[in-house]
């Protein structure tokens, strides 16, 4: 693994490919071209070019099979979702995730099904306690 990743610096597009290969462990580029939404959809070299800025940010590993580069995730999708996440409240709400939540609360971000999970984890919390 990469001595330091970057966990901030992922594009729009580049959580487009990690999310895809986060789900099928490994993929060459012509896989993820094939498997992109409709608003993913790029030329098969612009696809391999940001898988291999994915490999120098060290988000992916690559392996040569025969003539074809796979590519596997050197961190799970869990790492790269809280550092980001952790990046953006403390860039958007000064660290403060109870900023975040007053936020999304006041703004109408956050439907019944959201808060029924929210009151779970909470109450789960408070068993622990």
């Amino acid at each position: 693994m990469s001595s330091r990743v970057n966990l901030d610096a992922l594009s729009q597009f580049e959580w487009l490919i990690m999310n895809h290969i986060w789900g099928v462990e490994k993929a060459s580029a012509r896989e993820v071209m094939e498997a992109m939404p409709e608003e993913g959809q790029r030329a098969y070299t612009t696809i391999q070019t940001y898988m291999e800025r994915l490999v120098d940010k060290g988000y992916l590993t690559k392996e040569k099979l025969g003539m074809v580069n796979f590519y596997t995730t050197e961190i799970p999708r869990e790492s790269a979702v809280d550092g980001a996440t952790s990046n953006f409240i403390d860039k958007v709400f000064q660290g403060s995730g109870s900023s975040l939540a007053a936020y999304l609360l006041k703004n109408n971000r956050l439907n019944q099904d959201d808060l029924d999970k929210i009151k779970d984890i909470l109450q789960g919390e408070e068993k622990n306690d």
